[in-house]
């Protein structure tokens, strides 16, 4: 009899947890298709199609799924060539990992989009360290608004910079160890690979190609991970550091190990993968200070390493920004406005930012 309370525990676990239908919706994929667009949805496991004849300035009228019309804007996916930008207001975060309620949430809380999805932040600067997709279940929603914010802002005098991580390096080169099961059965459902959703001849994978690992606001650098000193050693500038990742994305690891630039930035002391900062053994500060010196900046602002929220460290010369928003439970987002640093809550508090003294880092 003991066995009947643990079983009903277990079914409403599982009711519990199981994904919405909204959750199970998914789209639009749009991909070019001669001089048009070919958009697709799943809604309620239906596939629907709506075809454009035209790209450039379509709109895409919401079926399912992400819930607000999309203009193909196709200077966002051209690609980026300036590195170092000035800005009078920033925010940043990290590591959404398809948590879009999350990603919504921090961003009307604190002022960056409206009730209606709009950019409402005005000159401002919105930075996305890395990793949109991969582990939640609304990986599509996610790239859709920052998509159309990237167009809004540069329209409002902003701007929307959105950086590669080594997820969207990973979908890019076919590893697809964290891709979350919903987007397993949305691919197999479309009749395609999940990389093709992403390919060069979808908007949204091209977007994504267009967008650099590396940019400079004020006097900060922002990437996904990271950067060891031994970068200096190859003697490349960040914009020809964003150049090789832009001209590699896509080549298979046998292919980037052949290349001395190549394996070097996509490995475990680059741009996307770096944690040096944080973990045993950590980079002493004297290097870092040797790092930021030749890089001409005062810090450098990372994601991609789980903490508790956003933390400073080596005394505000790092500061991580990855603070678990793909636990669809949590997130803050740093905001930077007259040299004030602190960080934001999804209750839309405004907080000092704590120097790290403990062992905050999470299960990455």
């Amino acid at each position: 009899m003991k066995l009947i309370p643990a079983l009903l525990c277990s079914v409403l676990m599982t009711f519990l947890t199981a994904p919405t239908q909204a959750q199970q919706d998914d789209g639009p994929h749009a991909r070019y298709v001669n001089q048009g667009i070919e958009a697709r949805w799943l809604c309620e496991g239906k596939l629907i199609q709506k075809n454009y004849t035209t790209a450039i300035g379509s709109t895409i009228d919401p079926v399912c799924a992400f819930p607000a019309s999309i203009v193909i804007d196709e200077n966002s996916s051209v690609y980026t060539v300036s590195t170092k930008y000035q800005a009078k207001k920033i925010a940043a975060l990290s590591d959404i990992h398809g948590q879009y309620g999350s990603l919504k949430t921090l961003l009307q809380a604190h002022g960056i989009i409206g009730q209606d999805l709009n950019w409402t932040f005005g000159d401002g600067h919105l930075v996305i360290a890395g990793d949109i997709v991969d582990r939640g279940p609304q990986v599509t929603d996610a790239l859709w608004l920052l998509y159309r914010l990237d167009a809004q802002a540069k329209a409002k005098g902003g701007r929307l910079h959105v950086l590669l991580g080594n997820h969207e390096t990973m979908i890019m080169a076919n590893d697809l160890r964290y891709v979350n099961e919903k987007y397993v059965n949305v691919a197999r459902e479309l009749g395609v690979s999940y990389p093709e959703l992403f390919g060069a001849d979808t908007v949204l994978g091209r977007w994504l190609r267009s967008k650099p690992v590396i940019v400079q606001i004020n006097d900060s650098l922002f990437m996904h991970a990271g950067l060891h000193p031994d970068y200096l050693k190859l003697k490349l500038s960040i914009k020809e550091v964003n150049q090789q990742f832009s001209s590699s994305l896509g080549l298979a690891k046998s292919d980037i190990k052949k290349q001395v630039h190549l394996s070097f930035l996509y490995g475990s002391l680059g741009p996307i993968w770096y944690r040096g900062y944080f973990k045993t053994p950590q980079l002493p500060s004297d290097e870092l200070d040797q790092l930021l010196r030749q890089l001409e900046v005062k810090r450098i602002v990372v994601g991609h390493t789980t903490m508790s929220g956003i933390l400073s460290h080596y005394q505000g010369k790092i500061f991580s920004i990855d603070s678990d928003i793909k636990s669809g439970k949590s997130g803050e987002i740093l905001l930077i406005e007259n040299d004030i640093w602190r960080r934001g809550t999804l209750q839309g508090e405004k907080l000092a930012i704590p120097e790290n003294t403990a062992s905050t880092i999470f299960d990455n």
